[in-house]
């Protein structure tokens, strides 16, 4: 939505201008404040990806609203049916495996108790999304709910994931810890991160700083937010505030994950500026394809 193209610029110009100041200070900082056992940090960077995959919780009660109108073929509405299942367990898998994983509290109970954790409030999310858009009259509701979806796809493995293989970051923690491992800027890959690996008996996870993963995630409910009144216009009226407040939640997670010792500046910056860029792309696109407006502003 037009509305939205400032706002997604100010929040992107934020986490760059992060970016920046990490290429400079990442060190520095993550010295300064951050330590592996900082209770704050792992509590809120667990916490984090659930509330922030509400968002894609709620895309998945939006495909089951639209499956119920069957307005659609039947083959179309046992799609949405599919969809609308994969946005919810998808939530709950990756949202879940963090509680009691390296980042969360490891060990203290198996990974399927965290997805039981998160399933309680994702299914709220998702009936959440159910309530808002099950009334949707636009014509292709299903295509902006997909939209989102993509946009989440390609931030989370396009983009995190594909920057995470390449880099293969050491975390602050490894370096605090292991004598062998040095501190690398943001552009510098690990090269000899096997190698390290082997020698001081390390997993991958310990080489996957850049970028964030969990700021990403957190993100996920800033992309909903901003093509929510698309599904249902009286989310007009408090988008931007909305949009706010899941900026600011991705900031929180952010700084989080450094108190946490598993992340840089720089590092969060990046998550929070993928998830950005590519709603602010999506956004545009959106804008130019006359038959996703509003139905009011198409007729």
């Amino acid at each position: 939505m037009k509305k939205m193209r400032i706002p997604l610029i100010v929040a992107l110009g934020v986490a760059i201008l992060g970016i920046v100041l990490g290429s400079f200070f990442d060190l520095q900082i993550s010295t300064a404040i951050a330590s592996r056992n900082n209770m704050a940090g792992i509590v809120i960077s667990v916490i984090g990806p659930t509330i922030g995959f509400l968002g894609l919780a709620a895309v998945g009660g939006g495909f089951l609203g639209v499956a119920l109108q069957k307005k659609y073929p039947l083959w179309a509405n046992i799609c949405f049916y599919v969809l609308a299942a994969i946005c919810y367990f998808a939530s709950v898998y990756f949202a879940g495996k963090e509680y009691f994983s390296s980042h969360g509290f490891a060990g203290a109970a198996p990974g399927f108790v965290g997805m039981l954790i998160a399933a309680v409030p994702l299914a709220g999310g998702f009936y959440l999304g159910y309530r808002l858009f099950r009334n949707c009259d636009h014509p292709y509701a299903w295509v902006i709910l997909a939209i989102i979806c993509a946009v989440a796809l390609i931030t989370l493995v396009g983009g995190v994931t594909i920057l995470k293989g390449i880099m293969h970051r050491p975390r602050f923690r490894t370096v605090v810890d292991v004598e062998a491992v040095t501190f690398h800027n943001w552009w510098e890959p690990c090269k000899n991160y096997k190698e390290l690996m082997a020698a001081n008996n390390l997993t991958s996870e310990e080489f996957k700083s850049y970028p964030s993963g969990h700021t990403a995630e957190a993100s996920v409910l800033l992309i909903t937010v901003t093509f929510m009144p698309l599904l249902n216009q009286k989310l007009e009226k408090v988008q931007l505030p909305c949009f706010i407040i899941a900026v600011a939640f991705a900031m929180l997670i952010g700084f989080a994950r450094i108190l946490a010792a598993a992340h840089f500046l720089s590092d969060v910056s990046t998550g929070m500026a993928l998830t950005l860029l590519f709603t602010f792309i999506a956004n545009e696109i959106v804008l130019h394809v006359k038959k996703l407006q509003p139905v009011e502003q198409e007729a």
